[in-house]
């Protein structure tokens, strides 16, 4: 795990997140289990994907999560410009427009957690 930030246990939260949702869809949908699990995560949200299937592997067991295949698609940071309208796609954390070097930018895409699609098993199936 990471140390020396605040922010070691980062994935730890979103892997729970990720279960209790797993578990209560599991609960209404009246699903067995999952087997496997797709995120969508954006890239902003400065994830390690190695410790986000281990934590997630951790938090699992005994919920209907246990032994689920954990895939990561990453979504990149896009911001579009107020000034100019232009969409821009960013590897960084620093929101100036490159056409034309406004700060007045509103972000589109880049902080997602979501669940893509999942593969589970159903009663009596």
């Amino acid at each position: 795990m990471r140390t020396g930030n605040g922010n070691d246990m980062h994935e730890l939260s979103m892997a729970e997140a990720v279960n209790n949702t797993i578990k209560d869809l599991c609960a209404r949908s009246g699903w067995l289990r999952a087997r496997r699990v797709v995120l969508k995560v954006g890239r902003m949200r400065q994830v390690d994907h190695e410790l986000l299937a281990f934590a997630f592997e951790i938090v699992a067991r005994g919920t209907p999560s246990e032994g689920a295949e954990l895939s990561v698609l990453e979504l990149p940071t896009v911001f579009r410009c107020h000034s100019c309208g232009r969409e821009t796609t960013t590897e960084g954390m620093a929101f100036v427009c490159m056409n034309c070097g406004s700060t007045n930018v509103e972000l589109l895409s880049g902080m997602e957690l979501t669940i893509e699609s999942m593969e589970v098993d159903q009663q009596g199936a």
